[in-house]
């Protein structure tokens, strides 16, 4: 099980206009409900500079994303994500596809099996909360919530872990916030 001991996770990225507009790498950090850091988001490889340019455009979305969500020295999950708009593929550490994660529109998510038949809608399985700025140790972050329902199989929990961790990435965001008219607005709290 995927970051067992807890159905509730924050998931925080640094905020503001130099991120927004310089960011070319994925990288966030996941709370548990209690606020201890139990896992981290990051890209796998280095970027080649056509990719870095690509990120710092309007193209972020569409360009290939390779994340891995890592807690206590481990691989949990690898996230990965193919040039356009393919589904996201979520992988177990050993390679081993676990399913994947396609944005069908209208804020709704479908958590597909390795076969690509849909499991369910990841509303269904939890809540998600995204885009609150607060500051934690004195800088802006987002703060984004997923509330999984307890009880959760895999894969759809993991499905649904990996659909908040990566949710600029499901969304066709990437890690630029400021183009195609989806700047990322998030609620002040």
């Amino acid at each position: 099980m995927t970051l067992p001991g807890t159905d509730t996770l924050v998931i925080e990225q640094p905020w503001g206009v130099l991120r927004h507009v310089l960011s070319t790498k994925y990288r966030n950090d996941v709370y548990d409900g209690r606020g201890g850091q139990i896992a981290t988001v990051s890209e796998r490889k280095f970027l080649g500079p056509l990719r870095k340019l690509l990120r710092a455009t309007a193209f972020s979305g569409r360009t290939q994303f390779d994340l891995v969500l890592s807690g206590h020295g481990q691989e949990l999950l690898l996230i990965r994500k193919g040039a356009g708009k393919p589904p996201t593929q979520v992988l177990w550490p050993n390679g081993v596809v676990a399913g994947s994660v396609r944005h069908e529109g209208h804020g709704a998510y479908g958590l597909l099996d390795a076969g690509g038949q849909r499991l369910c809608l990841l509303h269904e399985v939890a809540s998600f909360s995204p885009g609150a700025v607060v500051k934690r140790d004195g800088r802006r972050v987002r703060r984004d919530v997923l509330n999984i329902r307890p009880g959760t199989p895999d894969p759809v929990r993991s499905l649904a872990i990996a659909a908040a961790v990566a949710y600029d990435v499901v969304r066709g965001i990437g890690t630029n916030h400021t183009s195609g008219g989806s700047f990322d607005f998030p609620t002040l709290t």
